[in-house]
C-alpha cells in the first residue's frame, strides 16, 4: 500500500501560494516484485512534473530548420471542412504530440497551434479565434496572455514565440505553417514552423519563427529568425515568453530578460524587433531546484539519484523524498512509497516420466506445494511445440508427449520447471510369444515399457535344458530369436529372467514361434 505525506505547514503554503500544486506531482513508482534468482531492483523517481515546476532563460545560438518536406500542415476543421490554416485569428486542429510535454508541473499530449505565433495546451482551444490584441500592460506573467476567456474564467498553459498579429490568409509566396518531429527516441524534437508569415496590416514584413521542444529534458527552444515591428498597427507589440496555467496571484511566466536572465534582451510585451542576420534564439530549461532522497525503512539515507539500485534481503519498503521549487520560489517537500517484495520459488514435485499403456489414460497434478504462498497461481501445461493443453493444474495424458508446466505467481513472476516426458505403450506386459517371421508383430522381445521405466539392468534368456541363449545388459526390444552368436534358435519355450533397475527381478515364460 503506498501512502503519500505532507508537512502540514507546507501543505499550507500549498493552499497559499499556489493552488494547483496541492496534488502529488512525485511518483515512486509501482510496487516493485524480485522474482526467484532476482536479487537487484531499481527504484525510480518520478520527478518529470517538479523538473518543471519553474524555468530559466539562455541564449542559444540561432540554428534554422529549412526541410520543411516532412513537415505536416496544421490543419483546422471549419463548417466540417478539414483544410490547411490560412485562416486569420484562428487556433488549428488539436495536434496529438509524439511524446509527453511537462511544461509548468503538469503533462501534456496535445497542443494547439495558434495563427499568431502562439501555442495552447488545451485541444477544447482548437479551431477557436486566437485573439491578436495585445495591451501594453500585459506584461509576462499576465494569465489573459494570450488566451483569456473573460465568460467562463479560463486560462491555460502557453507558449509565445514570438505572439503578435500575423496574418496567414495573406499568402508571402514561401508562408509555411507546419509541424514536425525529427530524431528518435528518447531524444526526438518536435517542432513549430512559422515562415515568412505576413504581419497583419504590414502585409510586406514577413515573420520566420521555430518553437522546438526537446524530449530528452523537458526543455523548449525558440528560434527567431526574423521579427519585424509594425509600428502602425496595435503598436507594433509581440510577447516572447511563456505563461503557465493559473490564476492571479498564482500566474507564472519566463521571457528573455526575465529574473532568470537578467542580462539578456527584454523580451516581453513590446514594440521590439529582431531582424536578420541579427537573428535569436533561446531555450527554457527547467529548473525547479529539485534534490532527491531515498530512504530505507529504518530512515537510513540510502541515495540520492533518480535512479537507484537496491538489494533488499526481505519484503521491505523504501521512500522517496523530493524537495523543489515552483514558478514562484517557494520550495515545497513531497514524499511517496515504494515496497519491494521477494516472491518465494514456486516449488512442485514432478515425476521425469509417466507411463501409459494403450487406452489408459493418467493424470500429472503440478499444484504447488507451496500454493499457499501467493495470492493467485496461473497454471498452464504446453507441448513440445508451444500449444497449450491445459489451464489448471491438472493435465490427463494418454499419448506419447513431452509437457512442460508454467507457473506465474506475483508480479509477472513466471517460472518452467523441468519437462515430463509421456510415454504411450500399446502393451505394458511381458510378451508370451515372439514370432521373428518378419511381418511387423511380435517380431521381438518388445519390453520397452520396462526399459523406459524403471529400466532394465539385465535380460537373461534360458532354453528348457536351463542353458543360457540371450543375455543383454540395457535390454529394450533387441533378441529377436537368435542367441548371443547370432545363432537362429529352434522353436520352443524359453526362460526370461529381467532384473530392472529399482532392484525388482521378474520371471516367466515366453513362446518363441517359428
Amino acid at each position: 500500500m503506498k501512502r503519500n505525506y505532507y508537512f502540514i505547514l507546507l501543505m499550507f503554503l500549498f493552499t497559499i501560494f499556489n493552488t494547483k500544486l496541492n496534488a502529488q506531482h512525485i511518483d515512486a513508482g509501482d510496487d516493485i516484485y524480485l522474482c526467484p534468482g532476482q536479487t537487484q531492483a531499481m527504484l525510480h523517481a518520478g520527478i518529470e512534473r517538479v523538473l518543471t515546476g519553474r524555468y530559466r532563460v539562455e541564449s542559444i545560438p540561432f540554428q534554422w530548420d529549412s526541410d520543411f518536406s516532412n513537415a505536416q500542415d496544421v490543419m483546422i476543421t471549419d463548417n466540417g471542412t478539414t483544410t490547411p490554416l490560412r485562416i486569420d485569428d484562428r487556433y488549428g486542429d488539436a495536434i496529438d504530440l509524439p511524446f509527453p510535454i511537462s511544461f509548468y508541473g503538469r503533462t501534456y499530449d496535445k497542443i494547439v497551434v495558434g495563427s499568431n505565433g502562439d501555442i495552447i495546451f488545451e485541444p477544447s482551444v482548437a479551431a477557436t479565434y486566437d485573439s491578436w490584441i495585445i495591451d501594453p500592460t500585459q506584461l509576462i506573467p499576465n494569465h489573459t496572455l494570450p488566451y483569456w476567456d473573460s465568460s467562463n474564467n479560463l486560462s491555460f498553459a502557453s507558449i509565445m514565440g514570438a505572439y503578435l498579429d500575423i496574418d496567414i490568409s495573406v499568402p508571402s509566396g514561401t508562408e509555411e505553417l507546419k509541424y514536425k518531429t525529427i530524431g528518435t527516441a528518447p531524444n526526438r524534437k518536435f517542432m513549430i514552423i512559422y515562415n515568412d508569415i505576413p504581419e497583419f496590416s504590414c502585409n510586406y514584413l514577413l515573420v520566420s519563427q521555430e518553437i522546438v521542444f526537446n524530449e530528452a529534458d523537458n526543455s523548449f527552444e525558440v528560434h527567431i529568425k526574423n521579427k519585424p515591428v509594425c509600428g502602425s498597427w496595435n503598436d507594433g507589440l509581440a510577447t516572447l515568453g511563456t505563461q503557465n496555467e493559473e490564476f492571479l496571484p498564482d500566474t507564472c511566466g519566463n521571457y528573455p530578460g526575465d529574473i532568470t536572465s537578467p542580462t539578456l534582451p527584454n523580451r516581453n510585451t513590446g514594440p521590439w524587433e529582431i531582424l536578420e542576420p541579427n537573428s535569436e534564439a533561446y531555450i527554457f530549461i527547467p529548473d525547479a531546484n529539485v534534490t532527491v532522497t531515498w530512504y530505507d525503512a529504518s530512515r537510513n539515507v540510502i541515495g540520492h539519484d533518480v535512479d537507484l539500485a537496491v538489494e533488499p534481503t526481505e519484503d521491505t519498503t523504501y521512500t522517496l523524498e523530493v524537495s523543489f521549487e515552483d514558478c514562484h520560489g517557494n520550495t515545497f517537500t513531497e514524499f511517496d512509497e515504494v515496497n519491494v517484495y521477494l516472491v518465494p520459488e514456486p516449488q512442485v514435485e514432478l515425476p521425469e516420466k509417466v507411463v501409459v499403456c494403450g487406452t489408459e489414460t493418467k493424470t500429472i497434478d503440478g499444484t504447488l506445494t507451496n500454493e499457499s504462498d501467493f495470492p493467485s497461481v496461473t497454471y498452464t501445461w504446453t507441448d513440445a511445440s508451444g500449444q497449450v493443453v491445459s489451464n489448471t493444474a491438472e493435465v490427463v495424458v494418454n499419448s506419447t508427449q513431452v509437457l512442460t508446466l508454467t507457473v506465474e505467481t506475483m508480479g509477472n513472476c513466471s517460472h518452467s520447471f523441468d519437462p515430463v516426458n509421456v510415454l504411450n505403450f500399446e502393451s505394458c506386459r511381458v510378451p508370451e510369444g515372439v514370432s521373428p517371421d518378419g511381418n511387423g508383430k511380435n517380431d521381438t522381445f518388445m519390453l520397452d515399457y520396462l526399459a523406459s521405466e524403471p529400466g532394465i539392468d539385465v535380460l537373461q534368456i534360458y532354453d528348457r535344458r536351463g542353458v543360457l541363449v540371450y543375455e543383454k545388459d540395457n535390454y529394450v526390444n533387441e533378441f529377436d530369436g537368435k542367441d548371443n552368436d547370432g545363432n537362429v534358435l529352434p522353436a520352443a519355450t524359453y526362460y526370461y529372467v529381467i532384473k530392472l533397475l529399482d532392484g525388482e527381478k521378474l520371471t516367466g515364460w515366453f513362446q518363441l514361434i517359428r
